[in-house]
């Protein structure tokens, strides 16, 4: 049989009012575990978004309005680290298999070991040398997007196939006749056979699968990185071919020496009526002009030194100006001649027209239009 159990008894008010009030303890106590829960949910992902989100989405750089995130900052520094390691194992291999106290290889030793001490400058000097050249990327582009020029995937293939060494289309060797009859003893060197597309193929597959492993660069970026060369090669050539072949120049002549108490004596000498030539004959001390009568022949603008040159446009033809100081000492100039329009020299053009896209980018890299965030929490990290 069961056993019935004691009826169960009416509670009282005051072990109702009791019940209540724990049950609301009870809730209260719930909501504050889950809105304490909550607040430490959110402060771990707005730290999470402010991390791995906002941080490196951020500009490290603007250029023209257009921004370069810290991320992509940060991939490539990862990615030049990668490069100049590289780099620097196959010189220090190159090192380890020759002996300096071999007087032959000597030569070779201090070769290598310049080579390496400024693959390890590159390495310091790294976090800025990024940044400065993605600003460079990012002002070469825009340029070239402006001026309607454009690289093909195509020529992105071809450049990176040519600089992993194959060449799709290889010049046959001319075989060079032989005239002479003296006897040949000498074995001929063997020449290296051509890499084939295969063997590319599995130099550049293994490339890419290393640079993605070590530096978390994917292959996107590293072709992008060849298509900026490609945009670089482009606009330096037609930025070259729009440097002007005249210009204004100064035909000149100056006596150069040591102190100020010299170039002062010069000074009353040439009032007193001396001739000028004459006397940079005798105390001139630059070795390239004073034979010449202090001549330096004609110059345009960007041939010496600032202070030279100011001084020198300032003046008009036959007027001999006051003392000028440079970083060679001590100047008296005369001018000879001057003209507003005058053919550069050969050597001079090819030299501007080499120079003209660094020309360009020196200039564009003080605009305003570049604006940088950089700082040194954003460099990421050697592992």
């Amino acid at each position: 049989m069961v056993k019935k159990g004691k009826p169960t008894e009416p509670l009282t008010r005051k072990q109702i009012s009791r019940r209540e009030r724990e049950a609301q303890q009870r809730r209260i106590l719930y909501a504050i575990v889950a809105v304490t829960a909550l607040a430490v949910v959110l402060v771990l992902g707005y730290g999470f978004y402010q991390e791995y989100v906002v941080k490196p989405s951020a500009p490290i750089a603007v250029v023209n309005d257009k921004p370069i995130s810290t991320r992509d900052y940060q991939t490539m520094v990862k990615y030049r680290r990668f490069e100049l390691a590289s780099m620097i194992a196959r010189v220090q291999n190159q090192l380890a298999v020759l002996d300096p106290t071999i007087e032959e290889q000597q030569f070779l030793v201090q070769y290598f070991q310049q080579q390496l001490q400024q693959l390890q400058l590159q390495q310091m000097n790294l976090p800025m040398n990024v940044l400065d050249s993605m600003i460079d990327d990012e002002l070469i582009r825009q340029e070239a997007a402006r001026r309607n020029i454009t690289v093909t995937p195509e020529e992105v293939q071809e450049e990176i196939e040519l600089q992993f060494g194959y060449q799709r289309n290889p010049p046959t060797p001319t075989p060079t006749p032989i005239t002479a009859t003296i006897a040949i003893t000498l074995t001929p060197t063997p020449t290296e056979a051509p890499m084939t597309l295969e063997e590319f193929q599995r130099n550049y597959s293994e490339y890419v699968i290393a640079m993605r492993k070590n530096a978390g660069v994917s292959e996107a970026t590293f072709r992008r990185l060849f298509e900026s060369n490609i945009y670089r090669r482009k606009l330096q050539e037609a930025l070259a071919a729009e440097v002007p072949t005249t210009a204004e120049q100064v035909h000149a002549r100056h006596i150069l020496v040591d102190t100020e108490e010299e170039a002062q004596k010069v000074k009353e000498r040439l009032q007193a009526g001396e001739d000028f030539a004459a006397l940079a004959k005798e105390l001139s001390k630059d070795p390239g002009s004073a034979s010449e009568g202090g001549d330096l022949g004609w110059f345009p603008r960007g041939m010496m030194v600032t202070e030279f040159e100011e001084a020198a446009f300032a003046l008009q033809p036959g007027q001999i100006s006051d003392i000028v100081k440079t970083s060679y000492g001590y100047h008296i100039i005369q001018l000879i001649e001057r003209d507003p329009n005058r053919p550069l020299d050969e050597d001079f053009l090819a030299q501007k027209k080499a120079s003209a896209l660094d020309d360009w980018l020196a200039e564009q890299r003080q605009s305003e239009a570049v604006k940088r965030y950089w700082s040194s929490d954003k460099v990421p990290p050697v592992k």
